[in-house]
């Protein structure tokens, strides 16, 4: 039996966060409103020319939500999201932030005060090892996408995407700022803070007099000053051993033999003949054979000759093209698609020498 109604229980504790995701394009701005599972529950658009600041506030109205009730996201298009995947060992797991972050500049173009970044982990099945998606946008990309609809940036509080970097991966998400608790206005509070207090007395009238009330909560109030000396000894304790894995996992990613991003990014700018260009250079590992993947994709006047090329760098090796050489009519070009493997960073920078 439940001590109170659930329709009285909703009021109590106020209505679920809603989610707005923003997205726009030329000519359209898109309005999404979803509820605080991700499920749709409305969506409109508006041609640019009709949208007014006020625009937002009539849709989130028509649908008994105001601004100080959801989340404001900026939905971004593929390419202006940068994502790639580590594989790291499981004693990271309490420092996967500072690892990732540290990382990104280490291995990227990218430095930290110029783009947003975020990250989602999955352990890895059968292994103590953890598998980390990073998803990095420029801040640029995200104010021009956010300046259509007249709002304060500071007003966003994610950007994402519908477009994964692979067929089970997550859906790339990048918080913008810590995300906002919900609020609950003054008297649902108020009746919140009344009404667990009405049950809370209620089960201790049923059982117990006041005075063993107070002698039980004057001995459980002894009881806690004795043991917080020793919780406070077992938490530093705690807090040490995550440092020292945080510091084995940071000299175990330090230690790697695997040449980064910026290191392909030079060599593959070195091999490319003039004719030729890239639109994607993407890097993956992969963890069960210790490898590391190169795919890229581009126009180029003579495709079928880059294969050669690519093989004859000391950085790559098994290089061969994914999918048959097309002639794209608007540039002039034949577009291309290939991959190779990575050969290890010593090999390479002792050919370079």
């Amino acid at each position: 039996m439940d001590l109170v109604p659930e329709r009285i229980g909703k009021w109590l504790v106020g209505p679920g966060r809603g989610i707005l995701v923003l997205e726009s394009d030329e000519e359209v701005l898109r309005l999404k409103l979803l509820d605080d599972t991700r499920k749709e529950l409305a969506s409109t658009q508006i041609r640019a020319s009709d949208y007014s600041s006020a625009s937002i506030d009539d849709f989130l109205q028509s649908h008994g939500f105001t601004r100080d009730g959801v989340d404001i996201g900026i939905r971004l298009s593929s390419e202006k999201i940068f994502a790639r995947k580590l594989t790291l060992p499981g004693e990271a797991r309490g420092s996967i932030d500072e690892i990732v972050a540290e990382d990104l500049t280490r291995k990227t173009p990218f430095r930290l005060n110029d783009v947003y970044h975020g990250i989602a982990v999955r352990q890895v099945e059968g292994a103590d090892k953890l598998s980390v998606w990073q998803w990095v946008t420029r801040r640029k990309f995200v104010e021009d996408d956010v300046a259509p609809f007249a709002i304060d940036p500071e007003s966003v509080a994610f950007a994402d995407s519908v477009v994964r970097d692979e067929v089970n991966s997550p859906f790339p998400f990048i918080p913008l700022r810590p995300h906002a608790s919900t609020r609950m206005s003054l008297l649902q509070k108020s009746a919140l803070a009344l009404g667990c207090s009405a049950v809370f007395l209620a089960l201790l009238a049923g059982g117990l007099k006041y005075s063993q009330q107070q002698e039980a909560m004057d001995d459980l109030d002894a009881r806690i000053a004795a043991a917080r000396p020793k919780a406070q000894q077992v938490r530093s304790a705690v807090e040490k051993i995550e440092k020292n894995r945080s510091t084995l996992a940071r000299i175990r990613l330090q230690k790697s033999e695997m040449p980064g991003l910026l290191d392909v990014w030079e060599e593959t700018t070195r091999v490319l003949p003039s004719h030729s260009w890239l639109t994607e250079l993407r890097l993956t590992e992969v963890p069960e054979k210790n490898d590391q993947l190169v795919a890229m994709t581009g126009f180029s006047a003579e495709a079928t000759n880059l294969v050669g090329l690519i093989d004859r760098s000391p950085m790559f090796a098994d290089a061969s093209l994914t999918s048959p050489v097309a002639l794209d009519p608007i540039e002039g070009r034949e577009r291309f698609a290939l991959q190779a493997k990575l050969r290890k960073s010593g090999p390479f920078k002792e050919a370079a020498r």
